[in-house]
Parts: structure tokens; C-alpha cells; sequence
């Protein structure tokens, strides 16, 4: 692995190919959250992360030819790729993880009244190039927001979830989606007076960028994952 410049990965007919991609975007990629239905963690979910974790570097990972015929099955890949990217980890990095799970406050993303008020994604309409989120979904970010393309509910839903405490997917939405979550901008306190809503404020914005769209947040409690990295090291020279 070398660090490059120009952001190029993903799955290849033989392996795993990426230049210039963000060593966080390969640890998303290889490990998973196991329960609460998320499908990357968010920053609060992650602890022993060192500040190199976001160097970038260039990955050519290889199927061995005995497995290439499973590895072209889409059913397959995934859990072929975690396995590949958990253990170059290992080997490269000397990782050493364990997971914590315990009962937290959540938020259960659910379909407010009247549904939905965006559409499936066409397969035959080309999306905007963007920012590839871990198992489905192109984010674009965008002066008033964020764009979401071929995204699952479960994607949409680890993305808010740095917003504040984890978010849930409970819409019982199962298809991929476009989805335009635009915040309105946070006001500023009227004359004379101190304080109010600020763009500091984790989830300013999003309940009434979410009830545009359909949808809506309810406190809950739900199973939290952490991942808890015991010991890394930079990644061994080629």
C-alpha cells in the first residue's frame, strides 16, 4: 500500500482495487456493525482509533483463482470482501478488536403520515459521482445539504446518525433510494437575546429536513455495537 492522489476503489472482477482511498473507508468497508441494523459505525461507536487512520494509500487485493467463480456472485462478495479487508488488516496492521454491545438511547427512523415523499432509485438513470457509502449508496454533498443516491434506508440512516445518538432504520423501507436531505439553515437569536437553535447543535434542522421527505425520529432504546480497537499499527511496506 502507497500513499497516491486521485480516489479510485471498489470491488473488481478478481479482488479489491483502490488508489488514493482513505484507510477509514477500508476499515468501514471490513468491519460491520452485528446488530441495530446499521451498516457502518458511527464516530461515537468507534474507540482506539489513531489520527493516521484517515492517510490514504493505494490496494490491490487478489481473490485466489479457486474462489473467483464465488466471488462473482453478488450474495457472496460482500462477506468474501470483509473477510479479505479483516485480514490484510491483521497481517499489514497487527489489528487486535473486540466488540461491545449494551442498551442505549436511539432514534428509530420511521415513515410519518402520508409515507414517503421520495422515489426508488432508476437503475437506468446514471447518478452524480460522489462520496461511495459502505454497503449501498452514493452521498453528494452540496451547499444546502446532501444528495443520496441508490442509498438503502440503513445507509441513510448510519449517515444522520453522526447527527447526534445512533439512528435505527425502522422504516420497513427495503429498496434503494434518491433522497435530498436539505437542513434549513439555523437562525440566529433575535435581537438583544443570547443563545437559540445555533449550527452547533447536533440535530438542528433535521427532524424538519426529515418531515419533508416523510419521514420522522422516535426516542427509543435499542442494542448499541462498539468497536474497540485493542491494538493497530501502521500498515508494513510492500
Amino acid at each position: 500500500m502507497n500513499p497516491q492522489s486521485t480516489l479510485q476503489y471498489g470491488p473488481t472482477a478478481d479482488g479489491y482495487r483502490g488508489t488514493n482511498v482513505p484507510m477509514f473507508l477500508l476499515f468501514n468497508t471490513a468491519y460491520t456493525p452485528q446488530v441495530g441494523g446499521a451498516v457502518f459505525y458511527g464516530n461515537d461507536q468507534l474507540k482506539g482509533l489513531p489520527d493516521w487512520i484517515n492517510e490514504r494509500y493505494d490496494i490491490d487485493a487478489r481473490i485466489a483463482d479457486d474462489d473467483r467463480a464465488e466471488w462473482q456472485k453478488p450474495e457472496s462478495q460482500k462477506v468474501m470482501l470483509q473477510a479479505m479487508l479483516q485480514a490484510m488488516f491483521a497481517d499489514r496492521c497487527k489489528m487486535v478488536l473486540h466488540r461491545e454491545v449494551k442498551e442505549a438511547a436511539v432514534y428509530s427512523l420511521v415513515v410519518a403520515k402520508g409515507g414517503p415523499k421520495f422515489k426508488e432509485s432508476d437503475p437506468t438513470v446514471k447518478h452524480p459521482g460522489g462520496v461511495k457509502l459502505p454497503w449501498g449508496g452514493v452521498l453528494v454533498p452540496s451547499a444546502s445539504g446532501m444528495g443520496f443516491y441508490g442509498t438503502s434506508m440503513a445507509s441513510f440512516a448510519s449517515v444522520i446518525s453522526n447527527a447526534g445518538r445512533p439512528v435505527q432504520d425502522k422504516t420497513g423501507l427495503t429498496g434503494e433510494y434518491d433522497i435530498a436531505l436539505n437542513p434549513p439553515a439555523p437562525p440566529g437569536p433575535a435581537p438583544g437575546e443570547q443563545g437559540g437553535p445555533t449550527a452547533s447543535d447536533p440535530n438542528f434542522g433535521i427532524d424538519s429536513a426529515l418531515s419533508d421527505l416523510g419521514l420522522k425520529l422516535e426516542s427509543a432504546k435499542g442494542q448499541v455495537e462498539t468497536l474497540v480497537i485493542d491494538h493497530i499499527e501502521r500498515p508494513s511496506p510492500n
